[in-house]
């Protein structure tokens, strides 16, 4: 992928590319795809035993790591086979940017909301400790 033609939309979404990835940037690509994927199946186990707070935080990261490891691993293997269209750079560099802008509001995620839910249920929990209890 020639970088100095990163705005040249010919270039980007040429329908049929003449070569593939270089070696270096094959191994780049397969280690953010595989480690998405095995990132993703991290967040799964931690989701099971995560509380109710940070249960849909880690369920947000198994998504980006599945689909990240998955459709960058097909667009890898489109461009690699030299697919009509499917294999074109442009393609892969809007996955890129997708994944980072998704990863990013994850984490705003993970900072803003989830400690708000924590106070709240703190503050909750206080409340309810002085509120006589029903009796079965």
């Amino acid at each position: 992928m020639d970088l100095t033609q990163l705005f040249n939309l010919d270039y980007l979404f040429h329908p049929y590319p003449l070569a593939g990835f270089s070696w270096p940037f094959r191994i780049f690509l397969l280690v953010v795809f595989l480690g998405a994927i095995i990132f993703a199946i991290y967040a799964g186990k931690r989701n099971k035993k995560a509380s109710s707070i940070t249960r849909k935080g880690w369920s947000k990261l198994q998504a980006w790591g599945w689909s990240t490891g998955l459709v960058g691993l097909l667009l890898m293997s489109f461009r690699e086979v030299r697919a009509l269209y499917f294999g074109s750079r442009g393609y892969l560099l809007i996955w890129f940017v997708v994944i980072i802008v998704w990863l990013l509001s994850i984490f705003i995620y993970w900072k803003k909301v989830i400690p708000d839910k924590e106070k709240r249920e703190k503050k909750a929990e206080e409340f309810n400790k002085w509120i006589p209890k029903k009796k079965k």
